[in-house]
Order: structure tokens, then C-alpha cells, then sequence
């Protein structure tokens, strides 16, 4: 019997605790306007940029608020816009390794240009 009641004490303070932490938790919102979301400040590039220069010259608020969101933001866009040149890759056909044999070739086709003109 004593088990089934510290069961229960169990219980009952579990149910509290998952009523408490989503009773403090804020409420997740979709809205374009409510600047205390991320969205907000990735969809309103005027306003990021402005935030994020404010926070450059205000190093001590760049922790918390606008600034915090501001940053998190840019620094999602940063990473899609990386990942996007990754995903896209080289069209020009050279990479580090192989400038170095195109700068060859393209000075012994320059060379044998020349060599054509002369008489």
C-alpha cells in the first residue's frame, strides 16, 4: 500500500510538472510581423541589417532580444546561402587542385597564338 501511494505522489507531480512547463513556455507563433521570431528578421532584410549594425556598436546587447535574434537570423542565411553554392559546385570546371594545370594550358595556348603570328 505505501508503494501505490508514492506511485501515485509520483503521478500527481508529473502531471503538475508538465502542466507548469508548458504554462511558462511561450506560446510558438507563425506571425510575419511578431519580431521576436526568427522568421521575422530573416523575411525583413532592412531591419536585420539596420539590427545587426546597431549590435556591432553596442557589443552588450548583442546576447539577448533583437540583437540575439538579428544575428541568429544572419547567421541562417549564411549557412543556406553556403549550402547553396556547395550544392551548385564548380561550373567552371577548374578547383584549387586543377587551377594550376589551366593556368599552364592557358599559357601554351597563349604561346602558340603568338608562335602562329610571327613570320
Amino acid at each position: 500500500m505505501k508503494g501505490f501511494s508514492f506511485i501515485g505522489i509520483l503521478a500527481v507531480v508529473a502531471i503538475i510538472a508538465y502542466s507548469a512547463k508548458s504554462y511558462f513556455q511561450p506560446p510558438v507563433s507563425h506571425d510575419p510581423n511578431d519580431r521576436t521570431t526568427v522568421e521575422y528578421w530573416v523575411a525583413h532584410t532592412g531591419d536585420r541589417t539596420a539590427m545587426i549594425s546597431f549590435c556591432g556598436e553596442h557589443p552588450d546587447k548583442q546576447g539577448a532580444g533583437d540583437c540575439a535574434l538579428a544575428i541568429q537570423a544572419q547567421t541562417e542565411i549564411d549557412a543556406q546561402s553556403s549550402s547553396a553554392n556547395s550544392t551548385h559546385g564548380n561550373t567552371t570546371g577548374v578547383d584549387q587542385g586543377s587551377s594550376g594545370a589551366n593556368d599552364q594550358l592557358q599559357a601554351q595556348q597563349d604561346s602558340n597564338t603568338l608562335d602562329q603570328g610571327s613570320p
